[in-house]
């Protein structure tokens, strides 16, 4: 099951982490949910691309270990 769509928020708070991305899905015996906080808008829709890519290929389990190129600098 691909994950639904993610929402994007801006968070109202005057921290460095401006954006959250969240998606949730549930079903009878079966829960997954992503939820990212970012600085940038950008930030957070990498997470998403990337949640999504690794569904497809279905290297979830690996999704902790993956980053985005210039990710250590951006944070």
């Amino acid at each position: 099951m691909l994950v639904r769509q993610f929402k994007f928020k801006r968070n109202a708070g005057k921290g460095d982490f401006r954006w959250t991305a969240e998606s949730e899905t549930e079903r009878a015996g079966f829960y997954r949910g992503f939820t990212a906080v970012g600085k940038t808008l950008t930030d957070v829709k990498e997470f998403a691309a990337l949640v999504r890519w690794c569904e497809r290929t279905g290297s979830l389990e690996r999704l902790s270990e993956m980053h985005p190129p210039g990710f250590q600098s951006r944070m």
